[in-house]
């Protein structure tokens, strides 16, 4: 099962914020190979956020009160 607490969710924020600046550094100064690695790393982290976001909604709607 897929648990974040706080420190792990901010870490993962701040790889994702990183990854994101130098692929755009990497498009900007022409750096294409590089770019396409980065842009590889960073798609693996937004996957990442999207699986841990669709299980947390399933563990909230699984625990919500029905009246």
């Amino acid at each position: 099962m897929l648990t974040m607490n706080i420190a792990h969710f901010l870490l993962m924020a701040l790889v994702c914020a990183f990854e994101t600046y130098f692929f755009n550094e990497a498009i900007f100064s022409g750096s294409y190979l590089v770019a396409i690695l980065w842009g590889i790393l960073l798609l693996r982290d937004l996957q990442r956020v999207y699986r841990v976001t669709k299980v947390t909604q399933a563990i909230l709607s699984a625990t919500k009160k029905k009246d």
